[in-house]
Order: structure tokens, then C-alpha cells, then sequence
């Protein structure tokens, strides 16, 4: 890993004092009230973060993963639910990044990268998470355009995005090499959706069920191919596993903080806590663990820049980073005692925030599996 450019080092600083002034007062009542936090989105855009590894010919600043990864931890810092609203503005977006072409991308990518509309993600259903290929949603043409029936569940940004990126299957009996993906925009008749879905943490992160009632999208709303759009999700998610890595580092960093402010404070038999071999047991394992956590996601940045497939970096840094995400957390909770485990302290925000990463995007154990299959290639079939 090089050392960080004026780049790099300028997007951290930039995101670094908007988290602590703007982001950090608000978090805790933002969770209260599961509020989605529209100022700050538009903040972010005003601050050209929404397409920081974007081609500046496409509207972003043209900078490199790893300068995309620091604005990203910075704002898990302050609070993992913008975050997590941030991540999946990004996940949309690389479907536009790679599929969109010509009028499209002018339509959708350009205005997205600079922030001006926000994206969503809309891959997973009911009975279609990690297997993608028994998606139900359908895709059928009809002259001119696609009618698209189904539905999509636990959809961050579902609401609020001025566009989605959405799969359906436009062949069903293909399977996975049937399913193509379209632009589906905001305010398009048919679309509807649930009430925000309640959930443990990233409550102002909001996640919805779509339903699709007759869909009907001009032809040009299909991205890319028909029927690669499988293979195109699982491209743009091997990308979008390296932030998510990026925002459990940011958790994990804040977590790490407060444990060690609290252990330093905090008295108990005469002495400071941070006085007792065992938390500073705890709080050597956390520092050494989160180190490596977060040059690993540096590490996967780099191999997206240079090219590299991305399946084994994307799933080593994800998987890395969030099982140590909620080890720091727990262990930072350990460290508050009793006072750890109060609604209204962060730490026990971050606790039930960070529980989530390790589920979406791909569990821990579709990583690994993903992982011994890149590490065994033909012997793992």
C-alpha cells in the first residue's frame, strides 16, 4: 500500500470536519425518529462526493478508489445510516458506470456523479437474495417498450432515489443469463412502494419493498445487454464490497475512539480502567485489528484501479472488514460496561448498526465461499 497523495489526504480532510460539524450533532436523533437525512445527501453532492472515482468526462472528480474510501469511512465515523444512504448511492451508480452508453449515460450518469440525483440498488427479493437467479421480477417486451411485474425487497433508498437500477428476468428460463437490468425513474406509474421497513439499526437509512404493477418503461431503459444483467450485478456488487468495507472501518475507527476516551476517564478502584491489563487487552486487539482491516479495503481499492478482478479483493475486504467491524463494537461496548448497553449512547448505536454488514451486499459466508473458490479455481467445482 503507497503512502496517501495530496488527493487522498484533501478528500479525508474535507469529509472529516462535515462528519464532526454537520453529521456526528444530529446522528442520535436522526436514529430516534428514522428521519431521512435529505440535507445532508445534498450536502454530500455539494461537496462533489457523489462521484469521486468517476471519470470527470462522466461528471466526477476522477479520482482513485482509495480517495473514495476515506470520504466514505469519514462519514461511517459520524454516522453509519448516512453512510449506509451513501454506499447505496454508490452501488446504483456503478450500474450506470459500466451499462449506460450514450443517451443514458448522459441522462443518468453525469447528473448522479455530480450529485444532483441520488440512485438505488434494486436486486434482491423475497425469495431471490444471494440466489439471484430465482428472481420472479419479470421483464416482457411489448413493441416499443418493457412491462415489468414483481417486486424487490429491502431496498435501500427505494423512495428517495431519482432513479433505480433494477433487474428483472426477461428470459425466465435462462436463469441467471436471463436477467437483464433497466433505469427505472422516479415517479414512473406503476411503481410503488412500502412503508419504510422497520429495522434493529441505520434506522434513517431507510429500506422499502418495490412492487411493479405493469411497469411500462421505454426500450432505451434497458442497461447494457439483455440478459447479462447477472452478471453486471455481480460486478457492480464485487466494487460496492470494498465501500461497504470502507464504512465498517469508519464505525469501527469511532467505536475504537470512544472505547479508548472511555477507558482513560473512566475510574474504578482508584485508578483509570485503562490502568487494568484487560482492557488494554482489549484495546490492543481492536487497534491491530482494525489496521489490517483498513489496509486490506486500501488494498482491494488499489486492484479496482489497476483493473483486477475483483471477486477475491471485494470478498476478502468486506468479509475482513465487517467481522472486525462487530468485534471493535462489541468490545467497545465491553469496554462501557453497563453505561455501553443505554439507548442514546453511541456505542449502542454502532452495535446495532453494524450488525447489518455482515448480511448484505453478501454474507460473511458467501464470502468465504466466494474466497475458496477464487483460492481452489476448478477443484472447487
Amino acid at each position: 500500500m503507497s503512502a496517501a497523495t495530496e488527493e487522498q489526504l484533501a478528500i479525508r480532510e474535507v469529509f472529516a470536519e462535515f462528519a464532526r460539524r454537520e453529521v456526528v450533532p444530529g446522528a442520535a436523533e436522526r436514529d430516534r425518529t428514522g428521519a431521512f437525512p435529505a440535507d445532508l445527501v445534498r450536502r454530500i453532492g455539494e461537496l462533489d462526493g457523489m462521484g469521486i472515482s468517476v471519470a470527470e468526462a462522466d461528471g466526477g472528480l476522477g479520482l482513485d478508489t482509495v480517495a473514495q474510501l476515506h470520504a466514505i469511512e469519514q462519514i461511517a465515523y459520524a454516522d453509519a445510516a448516512l453512510a449506509s444512504i451513501y454506499t447505496a448511492h454508490y452501488l446504483g451508480l456503478e450500474v450506470f458506470r459500466l451499462a449506460a452508453d450514450g443517451a443514458a449515460r448522459t441522462r443518468w450518469l453525469t447528473p448522479l456523479a455530480r450529485g444532483e440525483l441520488l440512485a438505488g440498488f434494486a436486486l434482491t427479493e423475497p425469495e431471490a437474495g444471494s440466489d439471484i437467479a430465482s428472481m420472479r421480477t419479470a421483464a416482457r417486451r411489448d413493441g416499443d417498450e418493457w412491462v415489468l411485474s414483481g417486486s424487490k425487497t429491502f431496498i435501500s433508498n427505494a423512495a428517495e432515489a431519482d432513479v433505480l437500477a433494477l433487474f428483472a428476468s426477461t428470459d425466465p428460463a435462462a436463469g441467471f443469463r436471463g436477467i437483464s437490468a433497466f433505469a427505472v425513474p422516479a415517479g414512473t406509474p406503476g411503481v410503488t412502494f412500502s412503508p419504510p421497513q422497520e429495522k434493529l439499526g441505520l434506522r434513517s437509512s431507510p429500506t422499502y419493498t418495490v412492487f411493479l404493477d405493469d411497469v411500462r418503461l421505454p426500450a432505451a431503459a434497458l442497461l447494457g445487454t439483455q440478459g447479462r444483467g447477472g452478471a453486471l450485478a455481480l460486478e457492480v456488487l464485487n466494487a460496492a464490497r470494498i465501500d461497504i468495507a470502507a464504512m465498517a472501518n469508519g464505525i469501527a475507527l469511532r467505536a475504537f475512539d470512544l472505547a479508548r476516551a472511555f477507558a482513560a476517564d473512566r475510574r474504578q478502584f482508584g485508578r483509570p480502567i485503562a490502568d487494568f491489563q484487560a482492557i488494554q487487552l482489549l484495546l490492543g486487539q481492536m487497534d491491530a485489528e482494525l489496521q489490517a482491516a483498513r489496509l486490506t479495503a486500501w488494498w482491494a481499492a488499489e486492484q479496482r484501479d489497476h483493473g483486477a478482478d475483483l471477486r477475491r479483493a471485494g470478498s476478502i475486504a468486506k468479509y475482513l472488514a465487517t467481522e472486525t467491524c462487530f468485534r471493535v463494537v462489541d468490545s467497545a461496548l465491553q469496554i462501557h460496561g453497563g453505561a455501553g448497553y443505554m439507548r442514546g449512547v453511541a456505542v449502542e448505536r454502532f452495535f446495532r448498526d453494524a450488525r447489518l454488514f455482515r448480511i448484505y451486499e453478501g454474507t460473511s459466508q458467501i464470502q468465504q465461499l466466494i474466497i475458496a473458490r477464487q483460492v481452489l479455481g476448478d477443484a472447487a467445482r
